[in-house]
């Protein structure tokens, strides 16, 4: 990212509200039998964009029926802080096998809704006693579905509204739903002792920095613009943590060299743990990023920093958070590494 950048307060677009006759299931005559399987993407970005459409379908379920969340067992931790998530079914690969698909059978559902657009995705829930199963068309997912919205859109250049929109539409099949943004809603019991576990105390204000993204580098702020932010919030008196996997450790080091008051957890947190890092934080710095998603969700405040992703389409649910992104005029490039450089 260049030195070309604009502030933003951020606020997601659903754009304007699409009305259909009628929707194209109807809660009230659908068989749920003992409830609603809900497929959750692999990814915790992801997940944090579709919680907000997965609790509007919750409210369609009659009183005696569950929601089942069907998902990757590392995602697991993310989806038991919905407390209006039912039962969590945990996949120990990408596909349900084993005691998975044996969970899945035994939930009863009626019902499976598919967030990924993969056709694995569809395959999980087909064949699995669930007799209506709604997702979207494409990669030959169509004889998978007993039900199908179009295909997920996929426009050229900027976004012009979020895709929280396109998974509200999937919950809009069932009836219709209220057509703004609400964040998850994650509660996470004893977050302040298992932060306190890591170092971080209520005192004095920690500042929580993200510099790492899965994507590539392309996604990422320049580390020593996370220095600068590092050495200015110790300035003032406060703390800083760096958050992240194995491989932003070296960068994690020499954002936090010489400073006292510093934790550098990059590596040494699971999601758990990480979500109460987030909870005890009193600002967060991060890129377009699961850690960003996960802060927003968890209603932090903070920065997130937009490279070659588009913060219109991605950017946080919850939480008051301000968009720093680059204004060249390849943006979005949704390039892995910048041609450029």
């Amino acid at each position: 990212m260049s030195s070309s950048t604009c502030f933003e307060c951020y606020e997601p677009d659903l754009g304007p509200e699409p009305i259909a006759d009628k929707p194209i299931l109807e809660a009230t005559r659908i068989s749920w039998r003992n409830g609603l399987v809900v497929r959750s993407p692999n990814w915790l970005g992801d997940v944090l964009m579709v919680m907000p459409a997965v609790r509007r379908m919750k409210t369609f379920l009659p009183q005696h029926c569950g929601l089942f969340v069907l998902c990757r067992r590392s995602l697991a931790p993310l989806w038991e802080a919905a407390e209006w998530v039912d039962q969590v079914i945990c996949m120990d690969g990408s596909r349900v096998s084993g005691a998975s698909a044996r969970q899945l059978k035994e939930a009863g559902a009626g019902v499976a809704v598919v967030m990924p657009n993969s056709w694995g995705a569809a395959f999980d829930v087909f064949a699995k006693g669930i007799p209506l199963r709604l997702g979207r068309r494409g990669r030959g997912r169509r004889l998978l579905l007993t039900h199908a919205l179009p295909e997920w859109p996929r426009p050229t250049g900027k976004a012009h509204v979020h895709q929280l929109r396109h998974y509200l539409q999937l919950a809009s099949a069932f009836g219709r739903v209220p057509w703004r943004v609400d964040n998850a809603r994650l509660e996470l019991p004893g977050w302040q002792e298992i932060a306190s576990d890591l170092g971080m105390g209520s005192e004095p204000p920690w500042l929580v920095l993200a510099p790492g993204a899965a994507y590539g580098p392309a996604k990422q702020w320049p580390i020593e613009h996370f220095r600068a932010v590092a050495e200015w919030w110790s300035g003032q008196g406060g703390a800083v943590a760096v958050v992240g996997t194995a491989a932003d450790r070296p960068n994690a080091a020499v954002i936090l060299e010489g400073m006292s008051a510093a934790l550098n957890l990059a590596g040494k947190t699971d999601l758990k743990q990480l979500m109460a890092v987030l909870k005890a934080a009193r600002f967060v710095v991060a890129n377009d990023s699961g850690a960003m998603h996960l802060g927003a969700g968890l209603g932090c405040q903070g920065v997130a920093v937009f490279g070659s992703t588009d913060a219109v389409a991605t950017g946080p649910i919850g939480g008051r958070w301000v968009v720093l992104s680059g204004q060249e005029a390849c943006s979005p490039c949704f390039q892995r590494r910048c041609p450029k450089n």
